[in-house]
């Protein structure tokens, strides 16, 4: 059995393309498309590399960093 390795920096680059867009947690989930599905803890957890975020969230995230 093996395990999904950990993307390097991620928690970093997530928080980093939220500040760029000068949103506040609860903002981006507002601005990803997300309301009402994820919480502001969810982001906090993402952000400091608690958790990481499901795909759609992933890609939702890239395209807001126009990746």
């Amino acid at each position: 059995m093996g395990c999904t390795p950990k993307p390097d920096r991620l928690a970093e680059k997530l928080r980093q393309i939220r500040l760029a867009l000068g949103l506040s947690q609860g903002e981006m989930i507002n601005h990803l498309g997300f309301t009402g599905q994820i919480g502001q803890a969810k982001i906090s957890e993402y952000e400091r590399g608690e958790r990481e975020p499901d795909l759609l969230l992933l890609m939702a995230y890239a395209r807001s960093a126009g990746i």
